[in-house]
C-alpha cells in the first residue's frame, strides 16, 4: 500500500512542477513573442515543458476534444503517474542493484 502512495506522491509532484513550468514558459513566450529569438531562458523552459509533456502530449495520443477546458488535467494527471510510475521503478531498480549480496 505504501508503494501506492509514494507513486501517486511522485506522480503529483510532477504534476504541480509540470503546471508550473509551463505557465512559467507561457509567460516568458508571450512577453517575447514579437522578438526574433527567444532568449535562454525562454528556449529552455520549452524544452522542459516538452521533456515534462512526454509521452502523452510530445505524441498527441488522446483526441483534444475528448477533454476540452479544463479536463485536460486528466491527460494530465495519467502523463504524471506514468512518469511517477518510471521514476519509482528507476529507484527500486538502483536499490535492488545497489544492495546486491555478495
Amino acid at each position: 500500500m505504501k508503494k501506492y502512495f509514494v507513486i501517486l506522491a511522485i506522480a503529483v509532484v510532477h504534476l504541480v512542477f509540470t503546471k508550473v513550468i509551463s505557465t512559467i514558459a507561457l509567460s516568458v513566450v508571450t512577453a517575447h513573442a514579437y522578438e526574433n529569438q527567444l532568449p535562454f531562458i525562454g528556449r529552455w523552459l520549452m524544452t522542459m515543458s516538452k521533456v515534462l509533456y512526454f509521452p502523452i502530449f510530445t505524441f498527441a495520443l488522446y483526441p483534444r476534444q475528448f477533454f476540452p477546458g479544463n479536463f485536460i488535467i486528466i491527460p494530465l494527471f495519467i502523463n504524471s503517474l506514468l512518469w511517477a510510475l518510471l521514476i519509482y521503478v528507476f529507484f527500486v531498480l538502483v536499490k535492488r542493484i545497489s544492495v546486491q549480496p555478495e
